[in-house]
């Protein structure tokens, strides 16, 4: 008997853990990907301190230390394309933080269609877009706009393919997401906490596709 109460308990905890990253799943990875802009960001300073146009990089520096959105917003209109790619992507996140979404998804695709900037920042802003519009936005596009960026060698591969996986979970499609998340966590280039993330998805995803075929 203690052993049906066992397993009820474990279905329930799974189920729990399953609606959970349905419907936050996309602000968790969204929210990685910010710890991802803030290192490169601050990698991204590091280095321009060593070149040659520090006078703009020092300026920048400053108005994130005031936090003033509008001075950064400024700022990105009149300075160099990469100094402003950087202020551009700190107001997107910003914004993001006082929920307005729109605006922040306007910059992102702002940054994506500068031409002249490494398309390392261009495919992140394009990355982070898509993340804010992963329960929205129709499932199709979402997909169509994230098959360039899955490729192999491109910098934000895993990421894209993990947001694949969740736009195939969001529309039902329990198996292909679980085989999705399987073959990244089963990828020793990817990123540690990726891999975590992919492994126990795929346990969950795993699990739905199994209870739908039972039903």
């Amino acid at each position: 008997m203690a052993d049906i109460f066992d397993e009820i308990s474990e279905d329930l905890r799974r189920e729990k853990l399953s609606q959970f990253w349905k419907e936050n799943g996309a602000w968790i990875i969204g929210g990685a990907i910010g710890a991802i802009v803030l290192t490169a960001f601050l990698s991204f300073m590091r280095q321009r301190d060593l070149a040659e146009n520090t006078k703009a990089t020092t300026e920048l520096a400053l108005i994130v230390d005031s936090t003033n959105t509008q001075k950064l917003a400024q700022f990105a209109d009149t300075t160099d394309k990469n100094h402003a790619m950087m202020a551009r992507f700190i107001v997107a996140g910003n914004d993001v933080e006082n929920g307005l979404k729109d605006k922040a998804i306007a910059l992102y695709k702002q940054i994506a269609d500068t031409s002249g900037i490494s398309a390392t920042w261009r495919d992140l802003a394009r990355i982070r877009s898509i993340s804010l519009r992963l329960n929205s936005a129709p499932a199709a596009e979402l997909t169509a706009e994230l098959a360039p960026l899955v490729k192999d060698g491109d910098v934000w591969r895993y990421t894209a393919r993990e947001m694949q996986a969740l736009l195939e979970a969001r529309q039902g499609h329990m198996q292909r997401a679980a085989d999705m998340m399987a073959a990244i966590a089963a990828d020793p280039n990817a990123p540690d906490d990726e891999r975590q993330r992919a492994f126990s998805l795929h346990a969950l995803y795993a699990a739905d596709a199994k209870n739908n075929r039972k039903s």
